[in-house]
């Protein structure tokens, strides 16, 4: 089935792709993300069509227009740790993400991958984090 985007569901910036004839193109996001582009928009953001006719093998720009689970903050799980933990776990959390990304991140302003999300999961168990827990909300939406 063909996706349709809204325009304002594009990220700003987005770069588009203007080859049609790819064989990804009924199921790349930047295929059907141009397609979806209002008449009256002036600039858009492409991939250049020359450097897409020298590449050899798969499309490095491919994104497939599936929707993953994102996910948004973890506060709850950080208020049932242990000091000790608790201590570990954001140290660790910081390092991976930066400290200002860090307090985005936990809060939920910043929504983690399923890639990051592994990665956090891991932190907290090499922290002896073991009881099961849950990211405090998840979001679907497509992997731009």
């Amino acid at each position: 089935m063909k996706q349709t985007f809204e325009p304002g569901n594009v990220p700003q910036g987005y770069p588009l792709c203007l080859n049609r004839e790819c064989p990804h193109a009924s199921t790349c996001l930047k295929q059907l993300a141009e397609q979806a582009m209002p008449d009256d928009k002036k600039y858009w953001n492409i991939i250049s069509p020359r450097y897409q006719a020298a590449q050899q093998g798969e499309c490095s720009d491919y994104r497939p227009d599936k929707k993953i689970y994102y996910a948004q903050g973890f506060m709850n799980i950080l208020g049932e740790l242990t000091v000790n933990q608790y201590n570990s776990v954001v140290l660790g959390l910081i390092r991976m993400f930066g400290k200002r990304s860090y307090y985005r991140v936990r809060k939920g302003e910043r929504l983690l991958s399923p890639a990051e999300q592994k990665k956090v999961q891991n932190l907290f168990k090499r922290n002896g984090v073991e009881q099961p827990w849950e990211f405090d909300a998840y979001i679907e939406d497509y992997e731009w």
